[in-house]
């Protein structure tokens, strides 16, 4: 019985310096840095590496603070319980662990201290380091509402971490790309749309590879068309964009700042300008917000899910300034500040955000629009367009898709979108005076219980623009083209308004009320005396009908309608399709199109969906009806398609910015529209 006592004994002890040594060397002896037996097996990099080909259709990399449900940590931790205590209450946590005792260990700890086991899940697998950052996965949206991973060679000669990519993806059933560019996640970062970051370590790690190819290969795998790759301003071993930067939403770059003492102020603050100079996927620069990093803080290395974000934070006067630099760059987010774990503590050069990865939410409510910004000149109503996807299959609640809205300081008001198409849905602000602010944002449900908006953290931080102060009397007329495409255009006539935003009255001298070329046409419903004077904030409503229709034709054709006053003129498009077909004809509408962006600056993409396989031909006319760009014109297969174009006439050159009709027939079905070139 003594020698079983002592045996047991002589068991508790191994196995409590086992456990206390695995907890004191987390990553077995692996640095983040490569050890020099690592960098003697660095050839061993990529070596084996399959690439697969690339998604099809639109792809879309989700961004960290985008759509995503979860966290990806690492046990043996490094990072600290209270952090993954906050994570798990309404989000969920998937801890790697090596085998399922480790689970039972992981699980007893989590119990312990509170964490709610409900939101925690296990993937059992190898690793090497609970750097999950820099070796996880990367997901994108891609073909028909489908989610995948996108998996590289990981720059450390570490198997098991290289590895988890591909097993993460198995785990949730995704599918998994491989893309042969040597990277790590810690030097990466997307704004969710088109655009990304890295410093040159992903082209030094890429020597057999081109600057092109590389980039190629990040707009292939990753929907990326503006990768921006910078030298590292630290000149740190790291050379992470994580140590020093981080996107905070589509248009929103943070950047440490130090003093001008510092070392490396000159190439940190050469940096913030670099951004500041950049035009952001909205078509605006960059707002780039800085972080007091005055002795290296780890601050830029943050970690953000959902409406949280987690700062790391090191015990000192400089953290209550840090955590208030995130407060004024993403008003509406809870901000946590934590501490490291004495046994791993944050450095500059390796901190939170290292050691946790988003996972995307594979059924995501996605809205993606192109916002109003700057001065917009007055008008009737401020045309404000989304795409609204449903991940999850789910019905999209037509009654909860909102642009919500508000003047100046006044309330918040709702207005109800319409599905105009597929996933296409619109509203319209009402016109405001000249010099009035406007906020808005979008939101959506759905019957999978998702709510989403955009901007993601929604009333808190919406979209802002002015309605411009013009230097002339500002008469609008609204709609600006009045489109007749069926028969019940031409017999039931278009409605247009004439409003006057200014503060004073307007004199109306003349309108062109007939059309003579290249058909005709007249206005009903004008029933007042010319000259007429419109006092400030007036509206008149007026009729056009088509008294002859076109027949015969091939291209839109088009005349103008003048509404001339003492200082200004305005005038309205009347367009025609040639192809009048009644609106009943099932054939008319092509359902599953829709162009974003629109209006456009540099490139948009026209998503459809074939029903048989045949010829399909995309073609963009001019207002004047001449036919100024064919996009496509071939066979496609049946199915979805995701056709480009860059804003080019048939000679290849960009064509001015201004209002163009696109007319796609896609068999017998044919779909038109209209889409904007912005300057």
């Amino acid at each position: 019985m003594k020698n079983f006592t002592l045996v047991f004994t002589l068991f508790l002890i191994l196995f409590a310096q086992s456990a206390f040594s695995q907890e004191n060397e987390p990553n077995n002896g692996l640095k983040h840095i490569m050890t020099a037996e690592e960098a003697a097996k660095s050839y061993l990099i990529g070596l084996n590496f399959v690439e697969t080909n690339p998604p099809t259709g639109v792809i879309r990399n989700v961004e960290e603070f985008g759509n995503n449900d979860g966290a990806l940590i690492r046990y043996p931790f490094g990072i600290p319980i209270s952090l993954i205590k906050e994570l798990a209450k309404d989000a969920k946590v998937t801890t790697v662990v090596a085998n399922s005792a480790q689970q039972t260990t992981v699980t007893a700890q989590y119990q312990s201290n509170g964490v709610n086991l409900a939101n925690c899940s296990f993937l059992i697998a190898p690793s090497d380091s609970y750097w999950a950052r820099d070796y996880g996965p990367w997901y994108v949206t891609y073909g028909n509402n489908q989610i995948g991973i996108i998996d590289f060679p990981y720059n450390r000669p570490r198997a098991n971490d290289d590895e988890i990519p591909k097993k993460v993806a198995i785990s949730q059933g995704i599918s998994w790309f491989g893309m042969n560019v040597i990277h790590t996640g810690g030097n990466y970062m997307t704004n969710g749309i088109d655009q990304a970051s890295s410093t040159q370590l992903v082209w030094d790690e890429n020597p057999s590879q081109t600057h092109s190819q590389v980039a190629q290969k990040i707009h292939d795998y990753l929907g990326i068309n503006n990768y921006m790759v910078e030298q590292d301003p630290n000149g740190t071993y790291i050379d992470h964009i994580d140590c020093w930067g981080k996107f905070l939403a589509p248009d929103k770059v943070l950047i440490r700042k130090v003093p001008s003492s510092h070392a490396q102020y000159a190439e940190i603050e050469a940096t913030a300008a670099f951004y500041a100079s950049q035009v952001c996927s909205y078509g605006t620069l960059y707002k780039v917000f800085r972080v007091n990093t005055p002795n290296n803080e780890p601050y830029t290395n943050s970690f953000i899910l959902k409406n949280k974000v987690c700062v790391p934070i090191m015990g000192t006067a400089n953290d209550a300034p840090a955590l208030l630099a995130y407060t004024q760059a993403m008003p509406g987010y809870q901000i946590f500040g934590f501490l490291g774990n004495p046994s791993t503590p944050w450095e500059s050069t390796d901190a939170l955000h290292c050691r946790a990865h988003e996972m995307a939410d594979q059924g995501m409510l996605m809205i993606s629009h192109l916002p109003l910004h700057d001065s917009i000149p007055a008008q009737a109503c401020f045309q404000i367009d989304a795409d609204i996807t449903a991940f999850s299959g789910q019905l999209i609640y037509p009654d909860s898709v909102w642009t919500i809205y508000k003047v100046n300081t006044g309330n918040w008001d709702t207005l109800t979108m319409t599905n105009t198409s597929g996933t296409a849905w619109s509203a319209c602000i009402p016109g405001q005076m000249e010099g009035s602010m406007i906020s808005y944002y979008i939101h959506a449900e759905d019957a999978s219980n998702r709510a989403s908006s955009l901007p993601y953290i929604g009333a808190p931080d919406p979209i802002k623009f002015y309605v411009k102060v013009s230097t002339l009397p500002n008469v609008v007329i609204s709609p600006d083209t009045l489109l007749f495409r069926t028969f019940e255009d031409v017999m039931n006539g278009k409605t247009a308004v004439v409003r006057n935003y200014t503060n004073q009255q307007i004199l109306i001298n003349q309108v062109n009320n007939t059309g003579t070329t290249p058909f005709a046409w007249e206005i009903e419903n004008w029933n007042m005396t010319l000259p007429y004077t419109m006092q400030a904030g007036d509206a008149l409503s007026f009729k056009v009908k088509m008294i002859l229709p076109v027949a015969g034709k091939s291209n839109y054709l088009c005349d103008t309608l003048f509404v001339n006053t003492t200082d200004y003129n305005n005038q309205v498009m009347i367009c025609a399709d040639p192809y009048l077909l009644t609106s009943t004809n099932e054939s008319y509408q092509n359902q599953g199109v829709s162009v974003y962006p629109n209006p456009l600056k540099s490139s948009t993409t026209f998503n459809l969906y074939n029903g048989k396989e045949g010829k399909v031909s995309i073609e963009i006319y001019s207002v004047m009806g001449d036919l100024v760009s064919i996009p496509i014109s071939r066979t496609l297969t049946q199915g979805t398609h995701a056709i480009a174009w860059e804003g080019t006439g048939n000679n290849g050159q960009k064509l001015v910015p201004g209002i163009y009709l696109y007319r796609i027939t896609s068999g017998s079905e044919i779909s038109t529209g209209k889409i904007s070139i912005l300057k």
